[in-house]
């Protein structure tokens, strides 16, 4: 049992190896040792070993892998970064930049917030050093104080990343939408892509346009063959072979093609790796070794600046989005701003010692992932691997050909492509997805971020791509704030009111329009709410609701907006009330605020405690004060009830009084004689309640039926799971309740509590039994008119419904 749960656990791909020691001990404490079984706990502590061989097998397979896709790339920003300064100090570059890629790897992965962000040098800070070392080379500055002032911009680039970090700016990358994210995943793939492509074909310059020019030697068919070789069996093997990574596979069947290929046949030479030397790397820091020369530093402040600006936003901006793509890829999340910190700590070393800049990069990361990693340790390992592989294997490593690596990189950069994407825009393309508006705005921006990357940088095609999601969100947000409207001849309140109120409100109701609002009041959408609002009033509405039981937000354009409604209402002889907005409680900030009670619930005294952002804002512009806190009501029930009121005084007789005229009016005592309504008054029994006192409560077993001859009652029903209560309703004058029970005898539905001194008849089952055997023909009109009470109400309630429905 405990060994199948434990391979229950290694199927799910448990990446934790602590994880499983914890769990698995667990069940083994909990399994007693009987008799005939006593290799349990051998078996147990061998399928640990066995998980956490092959956990180290995937991890040391994924260093491999990552090896070999930083050692090319180091390399060549090695000398991009140095390509000003010439030929011969291509050596201190590629040693400055494969340092960079062992020390700040091996560091960041060590003890990086996110295990499988594999951090170094990249292609786009080199760029910035190299344009800081070409201006200062420009103004008359030698070699080695344009490399001071190079190093001094990393320096300071990494206490920008490092304050930042402290700042938390990281966190503004939660902001960025999932298209920006995608767009920006598969922008770095194909940036990758294009940048290798033509070493892939054999290109002598590393410019994609070259492959298109007529020179022969642009394009060589035995590089491209040795290429599509290694991306071929790359892979295969990542579908077929899981012991070796793919990336391994592809790379030594490149490299035998191209040796065997280059010992037969006369065939041209790919250029090599060649050989580095390990000890270039380790040297005398930089800023201390060229001391002399820091007072070349105060005429090129500003290259200092720039520069420092500029690579730390890159690596920040770097490490930030590719941590938060791999968090996706991982179902992970990450505290970003460590990150940075430790980044920035790391960026300060590197300008210190005399290496690269570093930052996260993508495609390494993925390379890893892709290649299996189970845990961090395959990060740190790929780095301490490169340092390893110059040492022993640096023959071997010498010997690779260019056009082999560069087919593994573009296999690895294809691979990175984020499939979801892919997977829409081929239906889209197919016409496969039934519903593809779903789905072409997210498709869209994500081509519109690679599009700009491509054009410009990634820095760049993010930032617009926040900008225009950010745009098509203000437009989505602007639509109709209104979310649906309805009048006071189709829904009423919760009032059970006698059947000539209620004719008279389906009569006059249509005075009464209640407005539902939807989303954020805010600069977009309050035109809208406003033309809304006017149309309504146009047609004749005398009393408006605005319901904001479904608002979120509201800006100062939005309060704006409902001054400028209560001055038109007022203006037109209208009414305005606003309900469902919580007032603020808590007291002014002069005075000392009440602690909560120790009686009161967390979750209650967190919801007391939580600021009214809505009500705070229509305070601070004066709609509070303008419409009238009288006109807010907490519920639009209660506003709906109060306008039926106004609307009543109006427009119906005004209310009966005294026991006669209730009964006269009542459609329950309908088509009686004055003799059958007093005997049916002998056998009622009559009840007087106090305000609060409970008339019944839900689930009691009773079978009595009440007529309200004046006051009020409330129905109440209690919410499941929650140990509240929930009014659904009130019973008004000249209203049957509890009737129910009196035909069914099944227990109460809901509780009634008086809210005012109330006075009722009610008749229970045992004297309707009488009443029935003694006086039949007064049962049968009773029964006839309650079918006709019934029959009213289920008809109202279907019209509510429907309505609501809409």
């Amino acid at each position: 049992m405990v060994v199948k749960y434990c391979h229950v656990l290694h199927e799910s791909k448990i990446r934790t190896t602590g994880n499983l020691y914890r769990i698995a001990f667990s069940c083994i404490q909990r399994t007693p040792d009987r008799g005939g079984y006593p290799p349990m706990r051998h078996l147990m502590i061998k399928g640990i070993r066995q998980t956490r061989l092959e956990t180290a097998r995937f991890d040391i397979g994924a260093a491999c892998v990552g090896m070999l896709a930083t050692l090319p790339q180091a390399v060549a920003y090695g000398l991009i970064a140095f390509y000003p300064l010439g030929p011969q100090w291509a050596s201190f570059g590629i040693s400055a930049s494969i340092g960079s890629a062992i020390l700040f790897g091996i560091i960041s992965g060590m003890f990086g917030v996110n295990p499988f962000l594999v951090s170094g040098p990249r292609a786009v800070t080199a760029l910035v050093l190299a344009s800081a070392i070409q201006i200062a080379i420009t103004r008359g500055s030698s070699a080695g104080d344009a490399i001071v002032i190079a190093f001094v911009a990393v320096l300071a680039a990494g206490i920008f990343q490092f304050v930042a970090g402290l700042l938390r700016l990281g966190n503004a990358a939660s902001y960025i939408p999932a298209p920006v994210l995608s767009g920006f995943v598969n922008a770095s793939a194909l940036l990758v892509l294009i940048n290798t492509l033509p070493t892939a074909l054999g290109s002598l310059t590393p410019d994609i346009t070259a492959i298109f020019e007529p020179d022969e030697n642009s394009i060589l068919f035995f590089a491209i063959a040795i290429s599509l070789t290694t991306i071929s069996f790359q892979f295969i093997a990542a579908r077929t072979i899981r012991f070796v990574p793919a990336a391994i596979v592809g790379l030594v069947a490149g490299t035998a093609i191209y040796y065997i290929g280059v010992s037969i046949f006369p065939l041209a030479n790919a250029p090599l790796i060649g050989a580095i030397e390990f000890s270039e790397i380790w040297r005398m820091p930089i800023l201390i070794k060229t001391t002399p020369v820091w007072n070349e530093l105060s005429p090129n402040i500003d290259i200092v600046i720039t520069s420092a600006l500029t690579i730390g936003l890159l690596s920040s901006f770097d490490t930030v989005i590719s941590s938060r793509a791999i968090d996706a890829r991982t179902a992970r999340h990450s505290d970003v701003n460590a990150e940075l910190r430790l980044h920035g700590l790391l960026n300060i070393l590197m300008g210190f010692i005399g290496f690269l800049p570093g930052s996260g990069t993508m495609s390494r990361s993925v390379a890893i992932l892709d290649a299996g990693a189970r845990s961090r340790t395959a990060n740190w390992a790929s780095s301490l691997t490169l340092a390893l592989s110059l040492l022993i294997f640096a023959p071997l490593v010498a010997a690779l050909p260019i056009w082999a690596t560069a087919g593994m990189v573009i296999a690895i950069a294809i691979q990175a492509i984020d499939q979801p994407t892919f997977i829409k825009l081929s239906k889209l393309v197919t016409g496969k997805f039934p519903y593809p508006r779903v789905i072409v705005g997210d498709v869209l921006i994500s081509l519109f971020v690679v599009a700009i990357a491509l054009l410009f940088n990634l820095a760049s095609a993010v930032c617009v791509g926040v900008l225009v999601s950010v745009i098509l969100f203000v437009l989505g947000m602007s639509k109709n704030p209104v979310r649906r409207t309805y009048l006071g001849s189709r829904i009423h309140a919760h009032r059970q009111r006698k059947v000539a109120i209620v004719e008279c409100l389906e009569k006059e109701g249509h005075r009464i329009a209640v407005l539902e609002l939807q989303g954020a009041l805010f600069f977009g959408s309050c035109s809208r709410l406003r033309s809304t609002v006017s149309r309504c009033l146009e047609t004749g509405i005398d009393y408006l609701i605005l319901d904001f039981r479904h608002v979120t937000s509201i800006d100062s354009t939005g309060s704006e907006a409902l001054r400028a409604i209560h001055q038109q209402c007022l203006d037109g002889g209208k009414h305005l009330f606003l309900s469902s907005i919580q007032p603020e409680r808590r007291l002014s900030p002069n005075k000392q605020r009440s602690e909560p009670s120790s009686s009161s619930s967390p979750d209650q005294r967190d919801h007391r405690l939580k600021p009214r952002w809505i009500w705070l804002n229509l305070d601070a512009n004066g709609v509070i004060k303008a419409v009238g806190k009288e006109n807010f009501f907490a519920e639009t029930d209660a506003a709906l009830a109060h306008c039926e009121e106004l609307l009543l005084r109006r427009f119906c007789d005004k209310p009966d009084r005294g026991i006669h005229r209730v009964f006269a009016k009542s459609l329950l005592l309908n088509g009686m004689t004055r003799d059958q309504i007093t005997t049916l008054g002998h056998k009622a029994q009559r009840q007087r309640f106090k305000k609060g006192d409970l008339v019944f409560q839900q689930d009691d077993t009773c079978n009595r039926a009440y007529f309200l001859i004046y006051g009020r009652m409330d129905v109440v029903i209690n919410v499941p799971g929650t140990g509240r209560q929930k009014r659904i309703n009130t019973i008004t004058e000249g209203t049957l309740f509890g009737e129910v029970a009196l035909l069914d005898g099944a227990p109460r539905s809901a509780t009634i509590v008086a809210t005012t001194d109330a006075l009722c008849l009610s008749l229970d089952g045992t004297d309707f039994a009488a009443l029935r055997q003694d006086h039949q023909d007064i049962v049968t009109r009773l029964l006839l008119n309650l079918n006709r009470i019934l029959a009213s109400r289920l008809r109202q309630a279907n019209m509510m419904i429907s309505e609501l429905e809409q």
